[in-house]
């Protein structure tokens, strides 16, 4: 839903799942990421290993997820019912020069 989504913009957007975002998985990708948009909560062991490997990642947390962690986390949370413009102004607010 996501990457048809935001079809008219510039981003690079990859899908994977859940399950295979983990610590082998995080040592062997070798490509930049900017930002993690996630359904489901990832172990906040890992959620601090993506945080040093990509020092300035935004991670973006979609409303399914029910997470009391996240607001401690410098995590975003998106409001629910999830609104694909309010993900894509968030995504390229990212990308704004500051």
């Amino acid at each position: 839903m996501i990457k048809k989504g935001l079809p008219d913009t510039s981003y690079n957007v990859t899908c994977t799942r859940r399950e295979d975002i983990n610590d082998k998985f995080i040592d062997n990708f070798n490509e930049q990421i900017d930002c993690l948009i996630l359904d489901k909560d990832i172990d906040s062991e890992l959620r601090e290993k993506i945080k040093k490997k990509f020092e300035n990642i935004s991670i973006v947390c979609l409303p399914s997820l029910d997470s009391e962690n996240n607001n401690k986390s410098n995590v975003k949370n998106m409001s629910e019912p999830l609104k694909l413009s309010e993900l894509s102004d968030y995504i390229n607010s990212i990308f704004q020069p500051k």
